[in-house]
């Protein structure tokens, strides 16, 4: 089915906000960022009031937040301006990166996050991953020590899946809690975003691999209903932490009822934030279908996407993946939704 996606980027480019109309030139239209009119939205979009937010939170020597990781960790922040557009090479977050990578400054801050040590020592990642994360995101060079390391880990992780059979070869049922078995290999969010932000990794043979894991770690992971949590080693206290877990329910299939049903009506009003950040996150050679593709290509056709959406779905959408500084405007939140969907759909539809 044809789908007129290139209508919806039209409608973008003349009533988004700067960051929006940004991000749809250069990741979907391809428009070369020196050129004038680019430079100048990068400067505007660093006036942006949730930009400068982010950048009220950056030290003198350049660390970002109060913390690595979390609600006002350097992930966050720095995440927040490649969100709403900023660029790499953007002195703002140069600096972040020359304190996250140099130790003495690095050392002056919280660089680490609670149970991060205890992940790194099971060899799940933990503050190793989140760095490395923050580092393929910037495009460091993937000879750095601790992100070649990381690449390394993430492939050994991925790969993994290919030997089990059962949610049990790797996890265990506990009395309140499913757990990884310790030093169990299994996919997370730190892995496969890693994987997909890297190139040195990839070969033919390992991106075979890497497509026939992807598939066999969903179909393990669909049978199971239980969410797999990380218990900690007993010199680290033996307590529960979350790991970082992948959607692999954003991999499924899903109809229109389902949409309306799980996700849009969902009583945690972030699902549908999470869920449209996850499922336009997923690598090609992680996707398992496009059905949900093509759901959202339909109702951006339709225009009948915003009607279907509940008030607190929409406010927890804003909370996670929203960049639009300013909702006042029914128009504004319309081009935030729409920009997601679109995002989604783009590059395995267009």
């Amino acid at each position: 089915m044809e789908y007129n996606l290139k209508k919806h980027a039209e409608f973008l480019l003349e009533n988004a906000c700067v960051s929006t109309r940004y991000l749809v030139h250069r990741d979907m239209l391809k428009t070369p960022v020196d050129e004038p009119f680019m430079k100048k939205m990068q400067e505007e979009i660093l006036q942006q009031t949730n930009v400068k937010r982010h950048l009220s939170a950056q030290y003198p020597d350049g660390w970002l937040g109060h913390e690595l990781h979390g609600i006002d960790g350097m992930d966050c922040h720095i995440g927040g301006l490649l969100n709403a557009g900023v660029e790499i090479n953007s002195p703002c977050i140069q600096q972040a990166l020359t304190a996250l990578t140099t130790l003495e400054i690095a050392s002056q801050h919280k660089n680490w996050f609670h149970g991060g040590d205890a992940l790194d020592a099971d060899g799940r990642g933990g503050n190793r991953a989140v760095t490395a994360d923050i580092l393929s995101w910037l495009k460091y060079p993937e000879d750095y020590p601790l992100l070649a390391d990381e690449i390394s880990l993430a492939f050994e992780h991925l790969s993994a899946a290919l030997d089990y059979t059962s949610v049990d070869d790797f996890s265990i049922k506990g009395k309140n809690h499913r757990y990884y078995k310790p030093k169990a290999r299994f996919p997370g969010a730190n892995h496969i975003g890693l994987l997909e932000n890297t190139q040195s990794w990839r070969s033919d043979e390992k991106m075979k691999t890497a497509k026939a894991a992807a598939k066999h770690a969903y179909e393990l992971i669909m049978e199971c209903d239980e969410h797999i949590t990380f218990r900690k080693p007993k010199e680290f206290g033996g307590s529960f932490v979350g790991p970082f877990n992948y959607n692999w329910g954003a991999l499924k299939p899903i109809t229109e009822n389902e949409f309306r049903n799980n996700i849009l009506n969902n009583p945690d009003k972030f699902c549908f934030g999470f869920w449209l950040g996850a499922v336009s996150g997923v690598p090609d050679w992680v996707r398992q279908s496009t059905q949900t593709y093509e759901l959202l290509a339909r109702l951006l056709d339709e225009d009948t996407f915003m009607e279907m959406i509940p008030e607190d779905a929409l406010q927890g959408f804003r909370h996670i993946i929203g960049r639009e500084p300013n909702w006042r405007k029914k128009t504004s939140v319309k081009c935030d939704v729409m920009f997601a969907m679109l995002k989604a759909c783009w590059r395995v539809l267009n």
